[in-house]
């Protein structure tokens, strides 16, 4: 965006910088677009962009380039974004030390997470944390891997269940556990009737149903297929695991995913087949935190929830369930 300089401006900084100038410039850092940052804070196009050119004026500097219908952020704009982040993290760390003097009678926690990680979440963790604490509120976001990651980093979001995460210097990992990836089937699916663990080849041959690209499994698939020098057929692809074991679950086809996601289905509805494949054995289930940043009283607590979900859990036994996950034998 072009600047059009402060009249006023003596070359200083101003003594204030405007909380809804950064806030908006932020969002649309975030979003990628005005438009979609409008879409989002539900004001026009118009009154985000007049904010951040005054914003710019104020600075005396570019913050924000046009790319096609996005923007994209200048170097000055990763010190205004530096900026921004640090002045929420001081407020974040007043408000949770006040927190802590009243207990957990109020607060807010954001989480995001995969899709996969919902059921337990919900089932096992926010009901029971919410019924204890009702006045803290928690906001909850479905994404894939990739923007799970960058919601954390960017400190949009307190916590992160992530499923094969790429890595990140900013994050730190509390906990982890391996999850590895199954071929989820039908019981009377051929490949379920082999009585042993399956290797690449053996799922070549059968139509699957994949995740779109940038969700951690999808990238796991494709690390397989690099590795392998394979090819899946991808007869559905989609952005939801609800949708994948559907697929499986009426013959269509098979699908990876790991145990826990379909711990619900397992016995007669569907199987989930192990793999003898190094990258699939390795995948993981990841509970992060970006790295120093202050956590208040609420997110400690949840934390400490968090931490005894079944799928984080070294010996799989969650605090607050037992898994319900049937693992097939092998032979």
């Amino acid at each position: 965006m072009p600047v059009s300089p402060d009249p006023n401006r003596d070359g200083a900084l101003p003594a204030g910088l405007s909380e809804r100038r950064l806030r908006y410039f932020y969002a649309a850092v975030a979003a990628g677009s005005i438009r979609a940052a409008a879409d989002k804070l539900d004001v026009e196009p118009s009154v985000i962009s007049r904010q951040i050119q005054q914003l710019e004026g104020e600075l005396g500097a570019t913050l924000l380039e046009r790319r096609g219908r996005g923007v994209m952020p200048t170097e000055a704009a990763q010190l205004v974004l530096d900026h921004y982040r640090e002045r929420l993290a001081g407020e974040e760390t007043l408000l949770a030390r006040l927190q802590e003097l009243n207990g957990l009678q109020r607060g807010q926690i954001h989480i995001v997470a995969g899709e996969g990680f919902i059921d337990e979440l919900i089932h096992a963790v926010l009901n029971e944390f919410c019924q204890r604490y009702p006045k803290i509120h928690v906001t909850l976001e479905l994404m894939n891997v990739n923007e799970v990651v960058r919601a954390v980093a960017e400190d949009r979001a307190h916590v992160g269940l992530a499923y094969a995460p790429p890595p990140e210097p900013t994050l730190r990992v509390l906990t982890a556990r391996r999850q590895p990836v199954c071929v989820i089937a039908r019981p009377d699916h051929p490949l379920a009737r082999r009585g042993k663990a399956l290797t690449v080849a053996d799922i070549l041959p059968y139509p699957v149903g994949l995740m779109t690209p940038g969700f951690g499994l999808r990238q796991v698939i494709q690390l397989v297929e690099l590795t392998e020098k394979v090819r899946f057929t991808a007869a559905l692809t989609t952005n939801s695991i609800a949708a994948l074991k559907h697929y499986a679950s009426t013959g269509l086809g098979v699908t990876f995913l790991p145990a826990l996601a379909v711990a619900r289905e397992l016995g007669d509805q569907l199987v989930a087949l192990p793999v003898r494949n190094a990258v699939l054995e390795a995948a993981d289930a990841q509970l992060i935190v970006r790295d120093k940043r202050p956590r208040s009283a609420a997110v400690k607590r949840l934390l400490d929830y968090l931490a005894e979900m079944t799928v984080l859990r070294a010996d799989g036994q969650g605090g607050a369930r037992t898994s319900r996950v049937r693992h097939r034998r092998t032979v």
